[in-house]
């Protein structure tokens, strides 16, 4: 009977006047059977289980995380360079293209892999400085080849800082995951 009133609890947030206990003559199934306490326990038990897989990270082959970044990096450096080299522009303004669709692809078959497409993880898991100061990386080295080197040495700079922020935050990811497995 306690779990099945730590069931009700739950469901309902200790609502008691609004729900009608099941087993005071009410059925659970059209078959007409009446609520088992140790199935009732089991449910409740592979739900905690259930939940606590859900939230652990599963771990994502860091090759993913190197096709990232070296994808990320080609495409900004191929689009940087074709800046510099309007012989071959259109070469390689179509390889940054390709570089940053085949980018595109791979995050979402490591999404698709993971189950989820996290954008924050929860507040207490990892540094605040890392949350928003690593990300925040690419852009001021991005923003600091753009002084003296142009559009060309900005999208250099921000490709490649990607690129390697990229591979760092996926080693972390492997290795937080692992460790929690």
């Amino acid at each position: 009977m306690e779990v099945l009133a730590e069931l009700e609890s739950a469901c309902h947030g200790g609502n008691r006047e609004a729900v009608t206990p099941l087993w005071k003559g009410h059925v659970m199934n059209s078959a007409g059977a009446r609520p088992d306490p140790e199935a009732a326990a089991a449910a409740l038990r592979n739900s905690r289980a259930a939940q606590a897989a859900a939230r652990r990270p599963r771990a994502l082959p860091i090759r993913y995380a190197v096709a990232q970044g070296l994808l990320c990096a080609g495409g900004f450096t191929a689009l940087g360079v074709s800046m510099a080299d309007p012989e071959r522009e259109g070469l390689l303004v179509a390889i940054a293209l390709g570089c940053l669709v085949g980018l595109l692809g791979v995050s979402w078959s490591g999404m698709h892999h993971g189950g989820v497409a996290p954008w924050f993880v929860p507040r207490g898991t990892r540094p605040s400085w890392l949350s928003w100061g690593l990300p925040a990386l690419p852009f001021v080295v991005g923003l600091l080849a753009l002084i003296p080197y142009g559009m060309t040495g900005g999208l250099i700079g921000f490709g490649v800082a990607t690129g390697l922020v990229t591979c760092v935050q996926g080693a972390w990811n492997q290795v937080r995951a692992r460790e929690t497995s």
